[in-house]
C-alpha cells in the first residue's frame, strides 16, 4: 500500500469538516431562536392560565357572595403588575380590589400584568377585549373577562394578549410570543 492510499483512509479534509462546522453553525442560527420563542411561549400559557383561572374563580365567588361581578382596574390598562416583563415581578401586596376578590394567587410572581373588567347588563366592553378578541358584552346579565398583557421579548411595540370571559372558559390568545 502506498503513502498516499494510507493518507485518503486517515480521516477527513479541511474542507469536510469546515462544511461540517457551517452546517451546525446554520442549524444553530435556526433552532436557538425558535427554542427561545418557545421557552417564552410556554412560561406565558403556563402562568396566564394559572392566574386567570385564579381570577375567573375568584370573580364567580365575589358575585356569589355579593351579587355582583368586581373590576380590578378602572380600564384595560390599568393592570397588576403595571407593566409586564420578561423578569418575574413579585405581585404582594395585592392591589385592594384583588384582597376584596380574596384571589389566592397561584404564584407570588407574575411576568404578565393582569386585570378584570367587569359590566353590568348594557355596559360596553373595553377596546381590546371588542376589537382584538371580539367580545360583546352581554345586553341581559352582568358579565366579566380578564385579559393578560404579556411582553416576554422585552419589546412593548407588539404585546401578548391573553382573555377569558365569564361567558367562555376558553383562554384565546394574541401574540402569545410577545
Amino acid at each position: 500500500m502506498s503513502l498516499a492510499q494510507k493518507r485518503g483512509n486517515g480521516g477527513f479534509t479541511l474542507i469536510e469538516t469546515a462544511i461540517v462546522v457551517v452546517i451546525i453553525a446554520v442549524l444553530a442560527a435556526i433552532a436557538i431562536p425558535v427554542f427561545t420563542s418557545e421557552a417564552r411561549s410556554s412560561k406565558s400559557d403556563a402562568e396566564t392560565t394559572a392566574m386567570i383561572t385564579a381570577l375567573s374563580l375568584a370573580e364567580e365567588s365575589y358575585k356569589l357572595e355579593n351579587g355582583s361581578y368586581l373590576s380590578t382596574g378602572a380600564s384595560e390598562t390599568d393592570t397588576w403588575p403595571t407593566a409586564p416583563g420578561p423578569a418575574p415581578q413579585a405581585l404582594a401586596p395585592h392591589p385592594a380590589t384583588w384582597d376584596a376578590l380574596k384571589l389566592v394567587s397561584p404564584s407570588d410572581t407574575a411576568r404578565c400584568a393582569y386585570v378584570v373588567v367587569a359590566g353590568n347588563p348594557g355596559d360596553p366592553a373595553g377596546a381590546i377585549a371588542t376589537a382584538d378578541f371580539g367580545y360583546t358584552a352581554p345586553a341581559t346579565a352582568p358579565w366579566f373577562y380578564v385579559l393578560a398583557r404579556c411582553d416576554q421579548d422585552n419589546d412593548s411595540a407588539k404585546d401578548g394578549y391573553f382573555f377569558k370571559s365569564n361567558a367562555d372558559t376558553t383562554i384565546k390568545s394574541i401574540n402569545p410570543d410577545n
